[in-house]
């Protein structure tokens, strides 16, 4: 603590119809520079300087007000009114209360008159080194992957309590840990990077130990240790990859907006944002607009569809080759868009199954004329030897086919024949019966009349 202590000289003052008062200059000692640091760890109450002369002059009385006396911080300060000696009574922090404003009033014992104006003293604690740095604000930061060696990261920031513009608050910055990938300034705290390396698909997140001690990081110096978070952020560096090398598929030739294919990727990019999700190009084999492919945005597949039809006579295989793209353009890589081949296979239609059994069956179970008409379309067969006279690519056809359209025949034949058969029961039936209802009649006489049993007695005696 360094005491300053300024007399100031007061002019006489004269008072007016009382005559003139003269008052004395009292001349107190002008004391040299005392200091005392900050958290005394000694016995209290402590003897700063005595204010007061050294003479055996006890004439006078001494007073002290103000900050650390009677005012905040009260009890900190005391004085002797005899001698004038000033005493500390209690540690002081100058973190908390780094001077005091303190006021000394003197008064002649005898006339109890104040000698002197108010001296004002101003009592300066000395600082100690008593504080350790403290980081401020946040220590995560985020670096671009593969960002060149040299790039800001990010700036450490910290304080010291202690007294600016001495060393107890220089502080110096170092990395205990990380310092393979990264550095710091020693003075500033700005991180940088010292390699372009740093991959997010490897490591997303890299965890460093700052220190930062005072005293320009002498071995005396107090420290503080902590731990910065520096995240990658993702780049498009990783193009999307398909799970097969080729794939195989077959359409019919009259199909049309049915899917055919659903074609996984994968992507080692950060998923869902633009450099994961994939979108997909037929870059050959559709000059004529047969296909179209978008993305499944749940799963980032490709679906392949079937939009026109297909002519088998014209063509019985296309080859398409797609290709998988990001959304964002590829970055800080030297890779390409990958593409594969897709093999479609196209197959004709059956006539007996397409024109016969598919018309035929929907026009029984539906009912509907312009289904039956179909019936009797050209290029449905009508008679068996057109059904079975067909090309070669039709025999060719298989069974199943053929023996679906003959179960078409049949579900119309059967009906009709059923009806023919129990029209023959009844005609037989019926001529049976006539044929037994005559014989009973007739009998066997020779064409004489029976008597029936049901005639009368009488009937029969006049027969006799």
């Amino acid at each position: 603590m360094e005491v300053h202590l300024v007399r100031s000289t007061m002019p006489k003052r004269q008072r007016r119809g009382q005559g003139s008062l003269n008052r004395s200059r009292r001349c107190f000692r002008v004391l040299p520079w005392q200091s005392i640091v900050e958290n005394y760890e000694g016995s209290y109450p402590k003897l700063i300087e005595r204010l007061g002369p050294y003479s055996s002059d006890r004439r006078y009385w001494y007073f002290i007000e103000g900050e650390g006396v009677d005012t905040y911080p009260t009890g900190v300060f005391s004085m002797d009114t005899d001698t004038g000696d000033l005493f500390l009574l209690k540690a002081v922090d100058r973190e908390e209360f780094p001077a005091y404003n303190i006021l000394m009033i003197v008064f002649d014992k005898h006339t109890n008159v104040e000698l002197d104006e108010k001296i004002p003293l101003r009592v300066i604690v000395d600082d100690l080194n008593d504080n350790a740095p403290e980081f401020v604000g946040p220590l995560h930061f985020t670096v671009p992957e593969h960002c060149s060696a040299g790039t800001v990261v990010g700036v450490v920031s910290a304080t010291d309590r202690d007294q600016i513009g001495t060393d107890h608050m220089k502080i110096k910055y170092t990395l205990v840990s990380g310092s393979d990938m990264f550095t710091i300034h020693p003075e500033t705290g700005v991180i940088t990077t010292t390699t372009n390396t740093l991959d997010r698909e490897v490591k997303d997140n890299h965890v460093v130990t700052v220190k930062i001690q005072d005293m320009n990081g002498a071995p005396n110096g107090l420290f503080a240790t902590s731990t910065a978070t520096i995240a990658l952020s993702d780049i498009n560096d990783n193009p999307p990859t398909f799970m097969k090398s080729s794939y195989n598929v077959t359409v019919q030739e009259d199909e049309s907006e049915k899917l055919l294919l659903r074609i996984p990727v994968q992507d080692k990019d950060l998923i869902n944002t633009s450099n994961w999700m994939s979108k997909f190009v037929i870059t050959k084999g559709n000059e004529n607009g047969n296909f179209r492919i978008v993305t499944d945005p749940q799963t980032n597949e490709g679906l392949l569809y079937i939009t026109k039809p297909l002519d088998y006579e014209k063509t019985n295989n296309v080859q398409l080759l797609i290709t998988a793209q990001n959304v964002a353009s590829l970055n800080g890589s030297s890779a390409t868009w990958q593409s594969i081949p897709v093999n479609v296979n196209v197959e004709k239609v059956d006539a007996v199954r397409a024109g016969l059994g598919q018309k035929i069956s929907l026009g029984i179970l539906t009912r509907d004329p312009p289904t039956r008409r179909a019936l009797t379309s050209p290029h449905t067969p009508t008679t068996f030897s057109q059904l079975f006279s067909q090309s070669p690519d039709r025999e060719q056809q298989t069974a199943r086919s053929v023996s679906f359209g003959l179960l078409g025949i049949m579900t119309i034949l059967c009906p009709v024949v059923l009806l023919l058969l129990l029209f023959l029961v009844l005609v037989f039936f019926c001529l049976k019966k006539r044929e037994k209802l005559q014989l009973y009649e007739t009998g066997d006489t020779g064409g004489i009349p029976l008597k029936s049993n049901t005639e009368a007695p009488e009937d029969s005696m006049a027969w006799e």
